[in-house]
């Protein structure tokens, strides 16, 4: 272990799945990195729902595998169940989902962090960040325009732009961090508070303190911060519920892993259940309703639209006589049960009393009460698409802190920022040299080649796209249909897609991306057979590569309108946008489009035409500007 006062190449803050993916591919880069976390004994903890992927997030999950990240890994070890959502329809929208036995989960994730080389571990919470002003010092070219490997938000055209570079990170306990690079996973610790009814509490988790003073860091260096909630339902002790009433859902016969790694999975699994509510709990919710947190006006923070509260359900959708809810096993080794879509923040007497009306319910032991937690995030449009921010060089965020829900988005965005955080941090090496930088050396902000994700490519492609672009006010979760190529981007195709991404960073090996060429090469042999006989039979190729393939040929015809506009898509988003270009000589602009483009500063043209409310003439107007 590195002594607590050693200056690191990497540093990330936070403990969750974004930070376990951006610590682990900092170190594997072979890059110093420290995890500062606020307690060891809490990394990989599932805060919520016990279970990793689903629509859109499964596809996630699987392009994190194939770039080299963790999280595949970590659930096929642990996963108690298995599904394929959406089997009956089509290849675009079906994607895969596991239970979690959470704390196995938590115990591997945390091993893996201890256990992996160059990658230090830290108790202790950091509530400040020193950074100085700095000098973008290239020199500029001819066109005014950023060239390809430059650091996004440099000019070249104006002179020398003034940024501040992050130097160090700060904890409570008194310890100065020198850095080169850092990233900021908090999830809903930044600012945490709790609410169950009139109690609240400074907690980012029930029992775990939240995470204060790094807010007024952040809006000290410029940033601009707001409010987000979120929830969680209550635990019942298994052996308190009457499952004979209950619905069974069991699992898939056939496991798919996740990581294209794992051959297979063949472990017994257990079933999940579900139940319904009814006008009864529908009366007592309603009957209480001003003693919640969210009606009272006690939470200011912006909920999640897709996954809202049980009060939420029923006061919105009034004329609904149910709810649907998924009784989920926490683990083998605990009695707790998680009721999925009955999060609550209201009092625990009432939680108590309407979740008793529930069949099978009656004589329902709650372990944990459903409660409510706000936290602070920033705007993510205040990011560039590596998730490095505008204001301070070399600082990144991911997960909770940008605005985004889920394991699954937090997972990807920390895996991109740990990547490009370790980029920083070698083009920052080479320009400085060992720890302290050499005066004259150390106001420059080095030139890198950050790893960005097209929307073509990933869906974290577009989850960042979104962030970045269009921002968000409230938590933000993916879905398949936010993704305008998803016949492209089905779970099974994310090796093909990723891995030599994954490679050329070093997160992935020789071996991999050679297994993955040869599966492409393979593939193409199967598309051409299908070429000339659509009903061939199998000749020997492996069975989950010929059903890839098949479904390749299937959709042909569509996959290939879509390379087209991938296309127009790629020749706009190479078309950069100088930093600081001046949008008020367009005079044809609207005010609504200058105020918008303004305030993003989009890196190209592509980015530009993705921004809400800016229409097709205005892109016109900037091409003909720009050239």
């Amino acid at each position: 272990m590195a002594g607590f006062y050693d200056a690191f190449d990497v540093a990330v803050v936070g403990g969750g799945h974004g930070g376990i993916e951006a610590a682990l591919a900092a170190s594997r880069m072979g890059l110093k990195t420290l995890l500062v976390t606020q307690t060891i004994d809490s990394i990989g903890r599932m805060s919520c729902n016990p279970s990793i992927g689903g629509i859109a997030k499964g596809n996630i999950v699987r392009e994190i595998d194939a770039l080299g990240g963790e999280m595949g890994r970590l659930i096929d070890k642990s996963m108690i169940q298995f599904r394929l959502l959406n089997r009956s329809r089509g290849p675009a929208v079906q994607a895969p989902r596991a239970q979690a036995d959470k704390l196995l989960y938590a115990q591997l994730a945390r091993h893996t962090l201890e256990s992996a080389p160059n990658l230090s571990v830290l108790q202790d919470t950091v509530v400040d960040i020193e950074a100085a002003e700095s000098v973008a010092s290239l020199p500029p070219d001819s066109s005014g325009i950023s060239e390809p490997g430059s650091l996004p938000g440099e000019t070249r055209g104006g002179g020398a732009s003034m940024r501040q570079k992050i130097s160090a990170l700060v904890t409570e306990r008194g310890r100065r961090i020198p850095v080169r690079a850092a990233v900021l996973t908090t999830g809903t610790f930044l600012g945490g508070r709790i609410f169950i009814g009139a109690y609240d509490a400074p907690c980012g988790r029930l029992g775990e303190q939240g995470a204060f003073g790094l807010t007024q860091a952040l809006n000290k260096l410029g940033f601009t911060t707001g409010r987000l909630k979120t929830g969680t339902p209550p635990r019942v002790l298994k052996s308190s519920i009457d499952f004979s009433v209950l619905e069974l859902q069991q699992g898939d016969l056939d496991v798919i892993p996740f990581s294209f790694d794992t051959k297979q999975i063949d472990r017994p699994m257990v079933p999940c259940h579900l139940v319904y509510t009814n006008t009864e709990t529908h009366r007592i919710i309603r009957e209480n309703i001003s003693k919640s947190p969210l009606y009272s006006g006690k939470i200011s923070g912006i909920g999640p639209r897709y996954c809202p509260s049980i009060e939420d359900k029923v006061m919105r959708f009034a004329e609904r006589e149910r709810h649907q809810l998924f009784v989920e096993p926490e683990g083998l080794t605990t009695d707790e049960m998680y009721i999925n879509g009955f999060s609550s923040s209201l009092p625990e007497d009432v939680q108590d009393s309407f979740l008793r009306t529930l069949p099978g319910f009656a004589d329902a032991v709650v372990s944990r009460p459903g409660y409510a937690v706000e936290y602070d995030f920033i705007d993510p449009t205040q990011l560039f698409p590596s998730l490095e921010t505008k204001p301070v060089a070399g600082l990144f965020t991911a997960g909770q802190i940008n605005g985004t829900s889920g394991y699954e988005e937090a997972a990807g965005q920390g895996l991109v920022a740990g990547i490009n955080a370790a980029l920083y941090a070698k083009a920052h090496a080479l320009l400085c040299g060992p720890f302290p930088c050499h005066p004259d050396r150390r106001a420059d902000i080095p030139s890198y080649e950050p790893l960005v994700l097209s929307r073509s490519e990933a869906y974290i492609g577009v989850l960042i796209d979104d962030l970045v672009t269009l921002g968000t006010k409230e938590p933000y979760r993916m879905f398949t249909a936010r993704a305008e190529y998803r016949l492209k981007l089905r779970h099974d195709t994310a090796d093909r897609r990723l891995c030599g991404k994954g490679f050329a960073a070093g997160l992935n090996s020789q071996s991999r991306y050679e297994a993955v060429l040869e599966k492409i090469r393979m593939e193409d042999e199967i598309l051409a057979l299908l070429a000339r006989n659509p009903a061939a039979d199998n000749p020997g190729y492996p069975a989950a590569l010929w059903e890839e393939a098949q479904v390749d040929f299937k959709y042909k015809h569509y996959i290939e309108k879509q390379d087209k506009r991938v296309e127009k898509l790629k020749r706009m988003d190479t078309a950069r946008i100088p930093d600081n270009f001046d949008y008020a000589a367009i005079p044809s602009l609207s005010a609504e489009s200058r105020q918008k483009l303004e305030k993003i500063r989009p890196l190209t043209l592509g980015q530009a035409s993705r921004i809400s409310g800016i229409r097709n003439s205005d892109i016109m107007l900037l091409m003909v500007y720009l050239k």
